[in-house]
């Protein structure tokens, strides 16, 4: 079936570009091979140049735009992205006039409600993926808390202009459901596929291998490094592990955002460059690399109210690998993870410091079975391949059939 013939959705992102954001790869993926035209715009950032181009048969669209740091520039690159964003999704709706089509917005933030309401008029299925809570993500940060009400008026038009809302964590839905009476279809999507997690698992090591064994744990971390990761609260932890005379264990840190200046700074006044290597931004074939030689995956982020909302890539990103977790106990955290992972007794930096020295105090083949365990719980319930069909089904199949 031709283009011009075939039903069109066009997925928009503000914050990564494809196909490093994985979770809008996978979806643009089972969309075309559902039988859709896909298209996916989202901002030239992390080396990618503006302009067009077709991947995999997906085409992309990337838009000129820039990161900002700070409050001001922070909400200046939010409107600059929401506009550039809005006329190149009219731009590829337009290419595809008579035929089908889906808009699929995805967060943050939630400034293109004005584009699903006018797409929605026009006849456009209109999708909401609220991958984070905005409104709570501003209330947590200085600088942000006092525009808190306009976060949520904008969350408010924008699932009021949906047709459907999906969402990756369980305390979203519950919190869309209690603040709009709407019922948000979850779908949890890992950045790791079933077959790549299969391929490089880590496997319970026999005795010879345990003895043979001698080089430092790798303790890592993986994200992007906002004020609310908590990576300078995991800097403080490896302190605090130094201080009580735990070796044998070294950090490396891969990921990039307006924090990370700041946390390469901590980790030098406190004398821990030795124990602490930064790799900056990864792409994903980069970050396959990172995921084989870590240990174990550390997950420091912080007691606010928007972390307990999040279902973190990097938990599941360990879990599909089977490499043990240490982490805060966070609620859809530890609704993912279950009793598979070395969760703090408390949100303190000594209770998560403590955390991790169970863990390399532990024995490899200890390690190993919990991780396992982890990785049959996220095959059984979060994998892409558990919930890529009910994607399909929630956002595209009503359009297909229309």
């Amino acid at each position: 079936m031709t283009n011009s013939a075939r039903p069109h959705a066009v997925l928009v992102i503000l914050n990564l570009p494809v196909p490093d954001d994985q979770r809008a790869w996978s979806q643009a993926l089972a969309l075309r091979d559902d039988g859709a035209r896909v298209t996916v715009v989202c901002p030239a950032i992390r080396d990618k140049a503006p302009g067009s181009e077709t991947v995999d048969g997906i085409e992309i669209v990337r838009f000129a735009s820039f990161e900002g740091q700070g409050p001001i520039a922070t909400a200046a690159e939010g409107v600059w992205t929401a506009a550039a964003a809005a006329r190149a999704v009219r731009a590829a709706l337009s290419s595809s006039r008579g035929v089908r089509q889906m808009l699929q917005i995805g967060n943050p933030p939630d400034l293109l409600f004005p584009l699903a309401a006018w797409a929605r008029r026009r006849g456009v299925r209109t999708v909401y993926d609220q991958r984070d809570v905005v409104p709570v993500l501003a209330a947590s940060r200085a600088g942000f808390n006092k525009l808190t009400p306009v976060f949520l008026g904008a969350e408010r038009k924008l699932i009021a202009a949906s047709d459907v809302v999906i969402t990756p964590s369980e305390e979203q839905r519950a919190r869309i459901a209690e603040l709009y009476g709407r019922d948000a279809v979850i779908i949890r999507t890992a950045e790791v596929s079933s077959s790549a997690a299969a391929a490089q698992v880590n496997e319970s090591p026999t005795a010879d291998e345990v003895a043979a064994t001698d080089r430092d744990a790798v303790l890592g971390y993986l994200g992007v490094i906002g004020e609310q990761d908590g990576l300078t609260d995991l800097i403080d932890a490896i302190a605090l592990l130094r201080a009580d005379g735990t070796t044998g264990f070294r950090l490396e840190v891969a990921g990039d955002g307006p924090a990370l200046p700041a946390a390469r700074e901590h980790a030098t006044a406190l004398g821990l460059d030795s124990l602490v290597t930064f790799h900056g931004w990864l792409g994903p074939g980069e970050v396959d690399t990172f995921l084989g030689r870590i240990d174990a995956m550390t997950v420091p982020d912080p007691d606010n109210p928007f972390n307990h909302f999040c279902a973190m890539n990097k938990v599941t990103h360990a879990m599909a690998r089977g490499i043990p977790i240490a982490l805060r106990p966070l609620r859809e955290n530890s609704r993912l993870v279950g009793p598979h992972a070395y969760c703090a007794a408390d949100m303190t930096i000594r209770g998560f410091a403590d955390a991790i020295a169970k863990l390399l105090a532990d024995s490899p083949e200890s390690r190993a079975s919990i991780a396992s365990a982890a990785r049959d719980l996220f095959e059984a319930e979060h994998s892409w391949a558990r919930y890529e069909s009910q994607y399909v089904e929630a956002v595209f199949r009503p359009v297909r059939r229309a």
